[in-house]
């Protein structure tokens, strides 16, 4: 019951963390206080920026329909807030005028012909009573109550075949709730800020409860056993069925049976009113658009008029609130003759006496309200001879439920009530908005953004307002705040909070890692409870102590305790009983028993009889935390995009507001569990009975308090956090409410015929079934029925269709990258018993005894043991080699052996039917991966190996390269001579990598050829390629310093290429004297650079002369060519070393990046970006992606903005920045270490604006900055700067002060239009790969992503087709990519399977058929191999330097099948002609403007560019001549 401080100004809040240093020095005192008023400035901007921008958003997305319209509200409200009040009075006419009636359990059947408990029969449904028949009957809603079930035939022998009836008066009372009854609409918002689906009206439909009044339609002991709700759910069926007939549709429109805040124990109807509306014929021509206020007769007839769908109203069923009565009602419920109830307790109402209390009254014993009462039993326990304890279970959360129907209207009026007390008091004059409003819609948009709001488990509008209410009520938001202060507040209030008690617990990690837990599950209860958070709602002139010291029903609990408990364990308190029932032992830890998952924070009204927050669960509390946390650094300007101090445009508020972050975004990994035999299971367990062996209480065990659905979705959450332990940092289920809000899904064209009778689509995927239609019905959109099951009161769960696919949960779980490796998951001492066997029932046989080398001997599951049978399930799929790095580690191997256990029957594994669980896209691994599951896997199969390897020859080539250049004294050559083995007169003193093979990025890393110095590693061992497919292995050496180099260009350049030259005759002359085996192949030596073979693979070299940067430079009036010659050699050998050892760092430091990297390169290829694109640039955005600050060490709360842990999760936020980074108006600065400083981040974004133009034209079109892209750079030797003389000085940091930035990859590509394509394609993309994981991907339904479709293909201006003899890879094409992880045709018989990777990699390695050579065993081949063959990329290299400026052309590098080209519109405007410039031009023959001349002659273009190509292209489509039309052209004149 803490309450927390206010919060100063927004700018205070975010100038705090600059006061945390005081400097000593006058100089650095006075650098400190001119960088904290900046960094104030910077706050108070971005915190008025924030205000401003929140002001518009509330503005354009408030909405005002106020149910009671007036004068005063006409000027603001909406302009159709008219037709909603008129929809709603027809509607509470109609159910004002329903007549009384007998309701029954057969309202609610599927079909109208089945009376008396008939059946429907339907093939493939089981009969659930034992029979052997396959007949059932099915209802509309669930039914589970103890009289329903026991009128069934079959059930009770008293009562077997009576059915089981109850009046209806016929009397409701209809009142507005939620966010249409608040004073102002307070929550109410447009579509566009709701997620585009239309705002939904709440009306409550309230009957009367009591004894002896003959309106009373809830009475007695109907709180017990599911009764209430069961009439609740009839009634809703009934009046639906009155409101659907023929002759309301034209007032009413569709009704459809939805759930009441996610509930299926709960129905509600959604009612959506119809689009076709009449429109009398008689009123004329010039009046059809106009119609009368009300006017919804169709009785004469006329024209149908359609209109937009405006808004939704949901019928939510409830209890009206009796009035404070004067006389005791105690013992009103103690001659109830129902012989199933004579265990529980007969407490009446408890009337208080204090006047300046709210006194709670229902038609419930106020005692049976009390958490710890149960109220829902199942069928057998009161008389099982087992443990009282387990008979008699609290049922916290279905007591919440009855409540929920009891306060439908006092919340609402709460919320009211707070507004007018703190906003207008008495004789204020209500205006539309509030701060309470703005608030609440700010929150409200916030969670809809990130899936917290609406559905099941997850907040609605209403407990959002009742958290205000709390802190409003508390002092903690003040009056005067501002919306955005209130909305901190807010984030910090709900991050700050324990509201699970399990903050400060350290069990979990530490049993997770492997070592004992540190209490028992008890002791570990006791302090959950003692920690965790709960609060109560002041009530009116009273603070939060002195509501709970007064409340009556906490009075009520004192004297009940008194009288009737003499247990120690029992809660003194009502606030402590809530404690209790609302916290269980549950944690990450599978060491700590619990089959029981009730955990809910906790908020309760004034009355203490209704818990607001009972329908979170721990996973949303741990998720919605840790976002408001996110809320709070955002707010505070620790932004995503570059931490303290980021001044990006849009920043907080498009972070918070704008951008969508929902359950399909957040996760690494997502699992399908099959539900077809959890049904089952939860019948037995409710019972008592095992499953399978070992298999002890795991979970189930709270079915009838938290009902199937909220039991199901809790118990596998639970169990697989237990299992995972701290291998992921989060797990949630995917339920209605969090899905994906970018489609709109509201059906607006439904017409008259069928509306009523297809089920309701809504884009956030909310369950709505038709009332309209059964399981004879034809209609396809009938998606469930529910079964009733005689004899026990397990609630069953819907029956899909049988043309349905298989209902299952979907499991998000973001993983940890470094704990997710871990093998071994080790169980407690062996006298810890209580520990031992919660370990075992959650492994079963997998936990086994071992003794480990600390000589503990305990029980523990080892994951990298060999496959054997017991395992097969977990075993069958294909499993990566890079499993480990790629997939979350062992997360996967885990999550299929507990879905196997926990949620699989025993009969379907033993008849090997168990459907297999899979994280989605997993095989889309295998594009950069290769099997390492097969019974002889492939050398070519582990691209990690493959890297390793050629980083192992690099590292050896370096050592030879470096001890043999070192000089000494060689007599032979005179006194003082010195020289090296090799001949060179300077020792070699580094050797750089600069290729992406040594540094984990290559998408097909080299393999050793035999050719080369390698050995064999083909299949086909007669015949090898005479050429190395792609570019050699690239790494450059830095000579000692010395006086000697030359001092002109020329002789340096020389000077390179005669130190090459020297260099291979020198490996040519050891290699004679020595056995060099390692070498083998052709020398080839160019004035740039040198090739050779080494260990199989070849290699370039080049030479990095500092001097030579030192004498460009030094040049006084440098020429264009010589500042273009530098900076060409800056980046080439010191941005490029420096670039390879950031990515290098990030590619170790996260294991999966460099798979993203290389799968990202595919990706851009396969779109024939290739070179479009600089692989450098696709490096640094993915390690963007992985190192952003993230601060998780300084905070409790777990990290959203974490690095993924798997390459789909990588690769889908390398697509979301490619295509959501605002490029024209923001760079994007990578920088893993943190060399970039504050003063930078400003340097950068003043030269960025600078560049930009108005237009946003001007300047790199991909502004992407790494801590190497700044002038100057060369000079730098790590924290040293490199003098004339070699020597190195300090470095001033003034220098860093007036630093130009710029880019270095991307300086000239991709240019605008490739980068627009590109950023569409990766639209497109995701949404492909979000649709596959939305529904369910098959094998290889994810390859679209990575083609080029027929439409996009015509999209291009020409095609120029490659002969197949220069293809080397047809399984890389663009138009037909290889996507099977499997075994291929040939391999059938060996069942070999294996990955696109692994066939591309073989292909490749084979080379061209052309090209391929004999091997025989006693002869030697000639040693004619080419280092480098890429005939494709050198004909693009010539046609864009030569046809550039005319078009833009794309290929893919690694299937260059197909070269496409688009024409320039600039090259084809007319211009002047000139004899100079008339290459490829012709002159303009119909319409000449100025001294417009001549145009580009594309017949011209079409046939040099077929002249260029001639010995590779095979054939040239055009697609776009650009000839104008002469048909037109002779038409304009003519007109003229």
């Amino acid at each position: 019951m803490t309450a927390f401080p206010s919060n100063e100004e927004d700018a205070n809040l975010m100038m705090a963390a600059s006061q945390a240093h005081i400097p000593t020095d006058k100089a650095t005192s006075k650098a400190a206080a001119d960088s904290t008023n900046n960094s104030n400035t910077d706050a108070l901007a971005r915190s008025n920026l924030l205000r401003l921008e929140t002001t518009e958003l509330i503005k354009e997305a408030t909405l005002h329909l106020h149910p009671n319209g007036n004068d005063s509200s006409i000027h603001y409200e909406a302009k159709w807030a008219p037709t909603v009040r008129g929809y709603v009075s027809n509607l509470s006419s109609l159910l004002s005028a329903l007549e009384g009636c007998t309701l029954s359990p057969e309202v609610c059947l599927m079909s109208s012909s089945a009376s008396g408990g008939g059946g429907v029969k339907e093939k493939g449904m089981e009969q659930l009573n034992g029979g052997g028949g396959v007949e059932s009957t099915k209802y509309r809603v669930p039914l589970q109550s103890d009289k329903f079930l026991k009128s069934l035939p079959g059930g009770s022998a008293a009562a077997a075949g009576t059915p089981w009836t109850f009046p209806f008066s016929g009397r409701v009372k209809v009142l507005p709730i939620g966010s249409y009854a608040h004073i102002g609409n307070a929550g109410l918002t447009n579509r566009h800020a709701n997620g585009n689906v239309v705002p939904t009206l709440d009306l409550a439909v309230l009957v009367k409860g009591g004894d002896g009044d003959d309106d009373a339609f809830v009475g007695g002991k109907d709180y017990l056993n599911h009764r209430f709700t069961d009439k609740q759910n009839i009634l809703a069926v009934h009046i639906a069925k009155q409101l659907s007939h023929k002759k309301h549709r034209s007032k009413i429109g569709s009704v459809h049976l939805t759930r009441v805040f996610g509930d299926s124990r709960k129905v509600a109807l959604l009612l959506t009113p119809p689009t076709m509306e009449n429109d009398d014929k008689k009123k004329g021509t010039n009046k059809k658009k106009k119609r009368k206020k009300g006017d919804n007769d169709d009785s004469n007839g006329g024209e149908k008029m359609k209109y937009k769908l405006r808004f939704h109203v949901r019928l939510i069923f409830g209890v009206e609130q009796e009035q404070q009565q004067n006389e005791d009602n105690s013992n009103r419920h103690q001659n109830d003759d129902d012989d199933d109830d004579s265990s529980m307790d007969t407490e009446g109402s408890y009337n208080g006496n204090n006047n300046d209390m709210q006194v709670f009254q229902s038609w419930i014993p106020i005692s049976r309200l009390f958490p710890n009462r149960s109220n829902n039993r199942g069928a057998g326990k009161s008389s099982s001879a087992e443990s009282t304890d387990v008979n008699h279970r609290p049922t916290p959360h279905y007591n919440n439920a009855l409540s929920e129907s009891l306060h439908l209207q006092s919340t609402t009026n709460l919320i009211s009530d707070t507004i007018s007390n703190t906003f207008f008091g008495s004789n204020a004059v209500a205006t539309p908005t509030t701060t309470f409003h703005e608030t609440l819609l700010l929150i409200k948009i916030w969670a809809l953004q990130r899936g917290l709001l609406r559905g099941h488990d997850s907040f609605t509008t209403s407990t959002i307002a009742l958290i205000l209410v709390y802190l409003y009520r508390t002092k903690t938001i003040g009056k005067r705040m501002g919306s955005v202060q209130a909305f901190t507040t807010f984030m910090k209030f709900w991050s700050e909070a324990d509201w699970l008690g399990e903050d400060a617990a350290t069990t979990s990690a530490a049993a997770s890692s492997g070592s004992p837990p540190l209490s028992s599950a008890a002791q570990l209860l006791a302090r959950k409870m003692k920690r965790k958070a709960a609060f109560v709602i002041p009530a009116d002139g009273k603070n939060e102590s002195q509501t709970v010291a007064h409340c009556p029903q906490a009075r009520h609990y004192r004297e009940d305790i008194r009288s009737s408990s003499n247990d120690d364990n029992v809660p003194m308190t009502l606030l402590d009983c809530y404690k209790q029932c609302f916290t269980t032992a549950s944690s990450s830890s599978s060491s700590i028993p619990n089959d029981y998952h009730s955990d809910s924070p906790i908020l309760l009204d004034p009355t203490m009889t209704i818990n607001y927050l009972a329908r979170l669960s721990p996973s949303f509390v741990r998720e919605s935390r840790a976002e408001a946390y996110a809320a709070l650094r955002c707010i505070h300007g620790q932004e995503r995009d570059g931490g303290m101090g980021s001044s990006g445009s849009g920043g907080a508020f498009r972070t918070l507001f704008l951008e969508t972050n929902r359950f399909w975004t957040r996760y690494d990994a997502y699992v399908r569990i099959p539900l077809s035999v959890v049904p089952k299971m939860m019948s037995q367990r409710s019972s008592g009975k095992k499953i399978n062996d070992g298999d002890v209480r795991v979970w189930g065990r709270d079915v009838e308090d938290l009902g199937y659905d909220e039991s199901a979705c809790r118990g596998v959450v639970e169990v697989l956090n237990r299992a995972l332990g701290d291998r992921i940092t989060a797990v949630r289920l995917f339920t209605s409410g969090n899905g994906d809000i970018r489609k709109d899904g509201t059906s607006s064209n439904q017409s008259v015929e069928n509306i009523g009778t297809k089920a309701l689509e809504d884009s956030d995927q909310c369950y709505a079934v038709p009332i309209r239609g059964g399981i004879g019905s034809s209609s396809s959109t009938l998606t469930s029925a529910f079964v009733a099951k005689p004899g026990g009161r397990s609630p069953e769960p819907p029956v899909h269709s049988l043309n349905q696919d298989e209902p299952c949960l979907v499991v998000g779980l973001r993983i940890d990258p470094n704990a997710s490796r871990r093998v071994v998951d080790r169980g407690p001492p062996a006298e810890d018993l209580e520990g031992s066997n919660a370990f075992v029932s959650l492994w079963g046989d997998h936990a086994q005894l071992r003794r480990f080398q600390d000589g503990a001997i305990v029980r523990a599951v080892v994951w990298n043991l060999p496959v054997s049978p017991k395992n097969s399930v977990v075993e069958s799929m294909p499993q990566f080699a890079s499993m480990d790095r790629s997939m979350g580690g062992i997360v996967e191997k885990v999550v299929q052996h507990i879905v196997k256990l926990h949620f699989t029957e025993s009969k379907l594994i033993k008849k090997g039917k168990a459907k297999q669980v899979s994280f989605e896209l997993r095989s889309m691994v295998g594009l950069v991966d290769g099997v390492s599951s097969s019974p002889k896997p492939s050398p070519l199969s582990d691209s990690f190996t493959l890297h390793k390897n050629v980083m192992s020859a690099f590292d050896s080539l370096a050592e030879f390269l470096r001890q043999n250049s070192i000089t000494m004294i060689d007599h032979s050559l005179g006194a003082d001579k010195k020289a090296s083995k090799l001949g060179l007169p300077l020792k070699i003193d580094e050797v750089e990598p600069l290729s992406p093979s040594l540094r984990y990025s290559s998408l097909f890393p080299p393999v050793p050829h035999p050719l080369l110095g390698g050995t064999d590693q083909g299949t086909d061992k007669r015949k090898v390629s005479g050429a190395v497919e792609g570019s050699p292995v690239l790494i450059q050496i830095r000579f000692e310093g010395s006086s000697k180099w030359p001092s002109s260009l020329n002789a340096m350049g020389a000077a390179k290429c005669a130190m090459l030259i020297q260099l291979a005759e020198g490996i040519e002359k050891m290699k004679q004297n020595e056995n060099l085996d390692e070498f083998d192949g052709p020398i080839d030596v160019t004035p740039t650079y040198l090739d050779i073979g080494y260990r199989g693979y070849s290699w370039r070299v080049i030479v990095r002369a500092d001097q030579e940067l030192r004498m460009l430079k030094n040049l006084s009036n440098p020429t264009d060519e010589a500042k273009s010659l530098r900076l060409s050699l800056i980046n080439r050998h010191v941005r490029g070393s420096m670039h390879h050892s950031l990515i290098h760092a990030v590619h170790t430091r996260h294991p999966s990046s460099s798979l993203v990297s290389r799968l990202a390169h595919r990706w851009v290829s396969a779109h024939m970006l290739s070179d479009m694109i600089p692989q450098e640039a696709i490096e640094l955005i993915v390690a963007k992606i992985y190192t952003d600050p993230h601060e998780r060490a300084t905070s409790k709360m777990q990290s959203l903005d974490v690095p993924p842990s798997t390459v789909a999760a990588g690769f889908f936020r390398f697509l979301q920045v490619l295509s959501t980074h605002d490029w024209a108006n923001e760079p994007l600065i990578v920088d893993p270490q943190s060399h970039i400083t504050a003063n930078d981040r400003g340097l950068i974004m003043a030269q960025f604006n600078s560049i930009r133009d108005p237009d946003l034209n001007k300047g790199p079109a991909m502004y992407i900055i790494s801590p190497a892209d700044y002038d100057g750079v060369e000079e730098m030797t790590g924290s040293k700067v490199v003098g004339e003389d070699g020597s190195a000085e300090a470095v001033d940091p003034a220098g860093a002060l007036e630093r130009v930035w710029s880019p270095t990859y991307t300086s000239k590509f991709p240019e605008r239009v490739v980068l627009h394509r590109a950023s569409a394609l990766a639209k497109c993309s995701l949404d492909h790969l979000t649709s596959c994981i939305v529904n369910g991907s098959s094998e290889s339904s994810w390859v679209a992503a990575f083609q080029e479709s027929s439409t996009s293909l015509t999209s291009y201006s020409a095609l120029l087709r490659v002969d197949n003899a220069f293809v080397t890879d047809t399984g890389c094409s663009s138009t037909n990519a290889d996507s099977v992880v499997g075994a291929t045709s040939k391999q059938d018989s060996n069942g070999e399977v294996t990955s696109p990777f692994q066939r591309s990699l073989l292909k490749r390695y084979s080379g061209p058929k052309d090209l391929r050579k004999k091997m025989y065993k006693n002869l030697v081949l000639e040693k004619g191999t080419l280092h480098e063959w890429n005939p494709v990329k050198s004909l693009i290299s010539r046609l864009r330097s030569k046809y550039g400026e005319y078009a833009v052309f794309f290929y893919n590098e690694f299937s260059p099948d197909i070269i496409a080209m688009i024409w320039r519109p600039a090259a084809f405007v007319p211009k002047a002609f000139s004899a100079m410039m008339s290459e490829y031009q012709s002159p303009v023959l119909k319409v000449w403007k100025d001294d417009s001349l001549v145009i580009t002659n594309t017949d011209d273009l079409m046939s040099e560019i077929g002249y260029a190509g001639r010995d590779i292209l095979a054939d040239i489509k055009v697609l776009d001549d650009k000839k104008p039309d002469p048909t037109s052209t002779e038409g304009k004149r003519q007109k003229k």
